[in-house]
């Protein structure tokens, strides 16, 4: 029989989750850690700074933390992820990979390796990639935090127009007199304008049909808050899981076939899934339904995702070129110990 949120305790639930994703391999460390640092440097050159002049109080309220996290820890892994198992991958990584696939190296050597490129290409290369991911990283952040809790007030139909407004550049967060709405939603618009400095030819029109995936996600929230029938039976969901991709889809889009957009979209759907279930006793009191509340997504879909994705990393490794067993499984590794990290972080509040 299914075991639906409603079935089990808060406690049952998050135990569950956690053994079935399973231990972190601590061999994957120095790999992951490398990707960290170089989002977080990034974080602070070009995050950073449209913080402080849009919204400098919130580095000392529990979102600027939020904020970071979301961008750098959950968001920008992503495309970092994809560019390891590219079928054209950046000459560091390449170099890496390759080597790191022929010799047979162990898991620690992999990770150092791993670590090094990483380290090599957020020096060296690639600066305009490293700056788009971690801009469209925290705008999805951003628009996500402005919309659910800095417009609580206002009708889920005025919400649609000021973010849409927004977007298009015809509301100035400016008339808003109340700091605590103008604030968010300025910070939104000044990511989203970063976002779009210098893009042009192909890269313009990649990121135009992203901005109008988060026109859809807006339309589907307000469905979702005013009770319209998902005729896919999960809550309008769809449009925020694959919305969130197609942006971070973007900055690597060159490198990414439509492969690691699948993946990334049953990435995506993954995340929303666990985080619905973890939220589920908070949810209920809601008067929006999700998929977990409704007994759609069952334990044993989360879990069935899970295996989904790790099967998809390795997938995508060995369709990158990886040949050994051995590097595919470090990818997968890395992958199962950056998700642990995130579903840990949505337990105790940090990435809800």
């Amino acid at each position: 029989m299914p075991t639906t949120a409603a079935s089990i305790s808060d406690k049952e639930r998050i135990s569950r989750l956690r053994a079935m994703a399973g231990p972190s391999n601590g061999e994957v460390t120095a790999f992951t850690d490398a990707i960290r640092a170089v989002v977080f440097r990034s974080y602070d050159a070009h995050v950073l700074p449209i913080v402080r002049a849009t919204w400098p109080e919130v580095l000392d309220q529990p979102f600027g933390k939020k904020l970071r996290f979301l961008a750098c820890n959950l968001y920008a892994s992503a495309p970092y992820t994809v560019l390891f198992c590219a079928r054209r991958k950046p000459l560091a990584i390449a170099a890496a990979a390759r080597a790191g696939d022929l010799l047979r190296l162990p898991g620690g050597a992999l990770s150092r390796a791993g670590g090094l490129s990483v380290e090599l290409l957020g020096r060296f290369s690639l600066a305009r990639e490293h700056r788009r991911i971690i801009l469209i990283s925290a705008f999805i952040a951003a628009i996500d935090h402005a919309f659910d809790h800095c417009m609580g007030d206002l009708p889920p139909a005025q919400r649609e127009l000021r973010i849409k407004g927004l977007l298009a550049g015809t509301w100035d967060p400016s008339q808003e007199p109340l700091r605590e709405r103008s604030a968010p939603l300025a910070l939104t618009r000044a990511l989203q304008l970063a976002m779009a400095d210098g893009i042009e030819g192909e890269d313009r029109v990649v990121f135009e049909a992203a901005l109008a995936r988060v026109i859809e996600w807006v339309e589907s929230e307000v469905k979702g808050m005013t009770g319209v029938p998902d005729p896919r039976v999960l809550g309008h969901r769809l449009a925020g899981v694959e919305g969130t991709i197609d942006g971070l889809i973007f900055p690597v889009h060159r490198y990414a076939g439509e492969s690691a957009r699948q993946w990334m979209y049953a990435v995506s759907m993954y995340t929303q899934m666990i985080d619905d279930w973890i939220d589920y006793a908070d949810d209920a009191r809601d008067v929006r339904t999700t998929p977990v509340i409704t007994g759609t997504w069952t334990f044993e879909d989360i879990e069935a995702k899970w295996r989904e994705t790790v099967a998809g990393i390795e997938a995508l490794a060995r369709d990158g070129g990886a040949k050994g067993d051995r590097y595919v499984g470090f990818v997968r590794d890395a992958y199962v110990s950056m998700m642990n990290e995130v579903m840990e972080a949505m337990i105790v509040g940090l990435a809800a």
